[in-house]
């Protein structure tokens, strides 16, 4: 346990009552807890050592980790839990401690592929001319009509395209479905940019996604960014565990699946006699996939893969994707040599169809199947019952100093459970309460009477109920 009485560094003076911040942001309100946090991770990043920093809410701990981390002149990826709290990290908070510290250090925001625009998808969705209905027509107007200005490509910038528009996996690539240095439109692709930025800057901030994608699987392409880095800090790593196991899992999804059938359609397109060999078995495979997803509806959202095994329509729902999907395999196989696309196409096929085997097998000891199911689709995953070890192994590949920080890390004050899940071997730790005084400055309200959360008065119910209660405070 980090001794909180230890001198102040320069990190946590420059986060007290005399420092820089104190006197040039407004509302800073200096925090023993935010400066001994801030401790903390200097000493982490400076001697490269594991730290565990529990932090209540309202100890600022965006602050007490970015400001040693600009201090520390080290390459430094910042990982948060959601894609929300990485814009906000990147565009409201560094902004300001950069200014407050003077430092011009390089900064970068860097996600997954799938959230930046795919210039040939793009493309190839507009040649196809499929007739849209008229939302989804205006949608894609406006996603031609952003990438001709966007800088950037990153989705989010497009904020009249709901992130749920089944517009947006026909113009973003995956990493099965991307074409690399072949693509023709390589020399644009704002993946490619965003990594050429991030590769460039002193801190990149990544979401957890994103980093375990990179260091477990390789498959977002990003791989040359991270290992280079000597600290790692681990925002909202209570959700690490979770997003862990499903990195090293085996994972087969339906949207992966659907995606594949419709690649493989697209690169009939100018290919003599393709769509004659290929529509039918496409076709086959598709509706495979919706009637497993009807069978599926019974089940729970999420369980182990016996409940799936113990319902016979399941069961032969599962079997019969497997046998249409080798199927369409030998098929693209034939296809490969007449493009790069096909050829790309029964690479994806072939991967998938493995996977699929592998999880539907049954399992052995060492790992455990299960299923999630959503509104249009389902993913089956094989998980490894032990993490640690994978876990491990990828923090010694960096050899870098990991912070992980949340405000929810400890079990009964300990964090013997946390560090178990992880395989973090004798690491620093620290524990801070909250600054906030909940007793004299809290109250739990419970209004009675307010229906389900999913029925359609909800949100005006909840705001009838609190707005009297925000008021009268």
């Amino acid at each position: 346990m980090i001794d909180h009485d230890d001198s102040a560094d320069d990190a946590a003076a420059l986060l007290g009552p005399d420092g820089p911040f104190a006197r040039e942001l407004p509302n800073f309100a200096p925090r023993a807890e935010q400066q001994a946090m801030a401790q903390a991770v200097q000493y982490a990043i400076t001697e490269c050592e594991t730290l565990i920093a529990e932090a209540g809410t309202g100890t600022g701990k965006t602050y007490a980790y970015l400001v040693p981390a600009l201090l520390s002149n080290q390459r430094v990826i910042v990982s948060t839990g959601t894609k929300a709290l990485q814009d906000q990290l990147y565009f409201r908070d560094l902004p300001r401690v950069k200014a407050v510290l003077g430092t011009r250090q390089k900064t970068a925001l860097l996600k997954g592929r799938a959230n930046y625009l795919c210039l040939y998808r793009l493309d190839q969705t507009v040649r196809e001319g499929v007739n849209f209905d008229k939302p989804q027509a205006a949608q894609l107007a406006a996603i031609r009509a952003w990438s001709a200005r966007t800088r950037h490509g990153d989705r989010m910038e497009l904020a009249e395209v709901p992130e749920e528009s089944p517009l947006w996996p026909r113009v973003t690539s995956t990493p099965e479905n991307c074409l690399g240095v072949e693509c023709p439109f390589y020399d644009d692709c704002h993946v490619v940019k965003a990594r050429r930025e991030a590769l460039e800057a002193d801190l990149v901030v990544v979401n957890h996604h994103l980093l375990f994608a990179d260091l477990a699987l390789k498959q977002e392409g990003f791989g040359e960014i991270l290992p280079g880095a000597q600290a790692f800090i681990l925002d909202e790593a209570h959700q690490v565990p979770e997003l862990a196991g499903q990195f090293f899992s085996q994972s087969v999804s339906a949207r992966q699946l659907t995606d594949l059938a419709q690649d493989a359609l697209r690169e009939c397109s100018g290919v003599t006699g393709a769509i004659g060999l290929l529509l039918e078995p496409v076709e086959a495979l598709q509706d495979a996939l919706r009637q497993l997803r009807l069978a599926m509806e019974p089940l729970p959202v999420r369980g182990p893969f016996q409940l799936m095994d113990a319902r016979a329509d399941v069961h032969e729902g599962l079997h019969d994707l497997c046998e249409l999907l080798a199927a369409l395999t030998d098929l693209l196989a034939s296809q490969a040599e007449r493009s790069r696309g096909f050829a790309n196409v029964h690479e994806r096929a072939a991967v998938l169809g493995e996977r699929l085997e592998r999880i539907t097998e049954a399992a052995g000891e060492q790992d455990v199947r299960w299923y999630e199911r959503f509104p249009r689709g389902f993913v089956l995953y094989a998980t490894p019952l032990d993490l640690a070890a994978p876990l491990r192994a990828m923090r010694e590949r960096t050899q870098a100093a990991w912070i992980h920080t949340s405000a929810t890390l400890s079990v009964a004050g300990s964090f013997e459970h946390f560090a178990r899940q992880l395989g973090l071997d004798d690491p620093q730790t620290l524990r801070l309460d909250s600054p906030f005084d909940y007793a004299r400055q809290a109250l739990c309200y419970l209004p009675a009477g307010l229906p389900d959360p999913n029925a359609r008065d909800y949100t005006e119910r909840v705001l009838d109920a609190v707005l009297p209660v925000l008021e009268a405070s």
